[in-house]
């Protein structure tokens, strides 16, 4: 095989996408200013864990920078499914040598894999990066290493380049008696949602048909968000970061949560920290993300004085580094909406909910979490009026 002049390591993805939320709130405490709300992109809408009612589904990955990880838990979060990270045993010594001669010679690594009982999956998800326009050699392994017979296996890569197709035909080989299935290259975020519908793998159980939320029949209603604000002049048309209505400047976040207010009623809470976070965009992102690795609890400054008179609470929020933003932790952490229905709503750059509705559910055990959650990509906030009118006006019964 060819030596391809290309990086061992590319970057599928642009991590970083920006979004807003703010304003002044009423009602509750609580108040914010205009800004911008920044997401590091991975994961979308999430549900239950796999059920057991046949739904087993395993997403097993390897992943070297971190992007192959990112796209496995948006489709664990799309499917309910587990996720299961492949390492190879020992670190390579010369990675860019060592990795290209054990896929040219056919080498299989040994592994370790963080579940012990893949018989008991009938689906399973195998994702990698492209090296040298195939897969990387632990994959091989792990196909090895197990018997897929009868199970449906679904490749799914990231690449910056090359597409899966050249890497594909180690699964016949190595799974003869598995049923292969139509795999994704997955350079679009937005084409990962479309594919697991195509796939048939879309979570969805029983409670669905029970999402819809009776807020008219007397149910006090709190609309709480989350806002960080970004005071660096950011091109306000070039990031589609605020909206501009009748002269008056929303973030993102907030922007839905007026709509929402607008159709149902209820009282605006803005969800504030003591902590100021960075007013630009990229010292933003850092600032996030060691928060996210540090598990910091954010001290909240604004709190609900009067939780007991609410029944049902949206709460809105960006996507951050495919989870909830930290202040977010807090927030749940702070409050116990036990017999409440918590209806999420998230602005986002192309990433979805991730998990974070499937973390709402953990965190929140003994409320009833509406699955069917409102999702507004950034780039649809300033048109999305009549969309969130019509989700509100949805969870109306009679």
């Amino acid at each position: 095989m060819i030596r391809k002049n290309c990086l061992l390591f590319v970057t599928m993805l642009g991590l970083s996408l920006v979004l807003a939320a703010c304003g002044n709130s009423n009602g509750a405490t609580g108040t914010s200013t205009a800004a911008d709300e920044n997401e590091t992109v991975t994961d979308t809408l999430q549900t239950e864990e796999t059920d057991a009612n046949g739904k087993n589904i395993l997403i097993a990955y390897f992943s070297h920078t971190g992007n192959t990880e990112e796209v496995a838990k948006m489709i664990a979060g799309y499917t309910g499914g587990d996720l299961a990270e492949i390492e190879r045993a020992e670190e390579y010594g010369d990675l860019q040598e060592e990795a290209e001669v054990e896929i040219l010679n056919g080498v299989h690594p040994e592994i370790t894999v963080s579940v012990d009982n893949i018989a008991e999956y009938d689906t399973i998800f195998v994702g990698y990066p492209i090296w040298w326009d195939e897969a990387p050699a632990m994959i091989a392994t792990f196909l090895a290493d197990n018997d897929f017979s009868g199970k449906t296996i679904i490749p799914f890569c990231t690449s910056s380049s090359d597409d899966i197709g050249n890497s594909l035909h180690i699964f016949s080989e190595l799974c003869p008696d598995a049923e292969i299935a139509e795999g994704l290259t997955a350079n679009e975020l937005n084409d990962i949602e479309p594919w697991i519908q195509g796939l048939g793998l879309m979570e969805s159980t029983a409670d669905d048909q029970n999402n819809q939320t009776n807020t008219s029949a007397g149910s006090k209603i709190l609309i709480a968000y989350f806002t960080v604000p970004e005071t660096d002049g950011v091109d306000t048309v070039a990031s589609a970061s605020r909206v501009v209505k009748d002269d008056e400047v929303f973030g993102n976040t907030e922007f839905i949560a007026s709509i929402i207010q607008e159709t149902l009623g209820g009282d605006l809470f803005a969800i504030e920290t003591v902590q100021e976070y960075p007013g630009s965009h990229e010292p933003l992102l850092e600032f996030a993300y060691n928060e996210k690795s540090d598990d910091a609890r954010p001290e909240l400054s604004s709190h609900i004085e009067n939780l007991s008179e609410y029944d049902v609470i949206f709460v809105g929020f960006p996507n951050w580094n495919a989870d909830l933003p930290m202040p977010l932790y807090t927030f749940f952490e702070e409050y116990d909406f036990s017999g409440k229905t918590l209806i999420p709503f998230v602005t986002h750059g192309g990433s979805g909910f991730s998990s974070t509705i499937r973390t709402i559910k953990s965190l929140e055990p003994d409320a009833t979490v509406v699955e069917d959650g409102l999702s507004v990509s950034r780039n649809n906030v300033a048109d999305a009026e009549d969309d969130v009118k019509a989700w509100a006006e949805s969870l109306l019964k009679d």
